[in-house]
């Protein structure tokens, strides 16, 4: 009986182990239809941050270079807008699931950011969920988050 109490115990230890998000659906969604490219940078951050709850300690930055470079696009990216941050700044059409976004985060101080775009919630409002790392060497992995993306001057991909 004391192994059988012990099997489930680990057994159900072992099932708490990966993390969820909330928006799994829409994750799901920019996953399905998101292009080659934008779906493999999808599926290797989706996987970093919640499969292997891998944390990249560093700058947000470095994170998702690191998603980019397991995704196969390590020193194959292009940019394909580019300002400042005074602007002007990205037509909200230009941007695409996968693509890794440097944007003013209007939630946090109006400091320069970058996380990896998955889908538009409110494009009328510039309201997007982002895979993000908050950086500052943080031992948390990364996790999906929505953002203000009224602010965005510059746009990599992979190719």
């Amino acid at each position: 009986m004391k192994y059988i109490l012990i099997t489930i115990f680990i057994l159900l230890l072992s099932s708490c182990t990966q993390r969820t998000t909330p928006y799994i659906h829409i994750v799901n969604r920019a996953i399905a239809n998101a292009q080659p490219i934008g779906k493999k940078v999808l599926k290797s951050g989706h996987y970093l941050a919640y499969k292997r709850s891998k944390t990249i300690k560093g700058s947000c930055w470095d994170y998702i270079n690191r998603v980019y470079f397991h995704a196969g696009f390590g020193r194959s990216k292009r940019v394909v807008f580019k300002s400042n941050k005074r602007g002007p700044y990205a037509y909200k059409y230009m941007i695409k699931a996968g693509d890794w976004l440097y944007f003013i985060n209007h939630n946090y101080h109006n400091i320069e950011h970058s996380a990896i775009f998955v889908a538009w919630i409110d494009i009328e409002r510039s309201r997007a969920l982002m895979l993000s790392y908050k950086g500052g060497n943080s031992s948390n992995p990364a996790r999906y988050k929505i953002y203000n993306l009224s602010s965005v001057y510059r746009i990599t991909r992979g190719r």
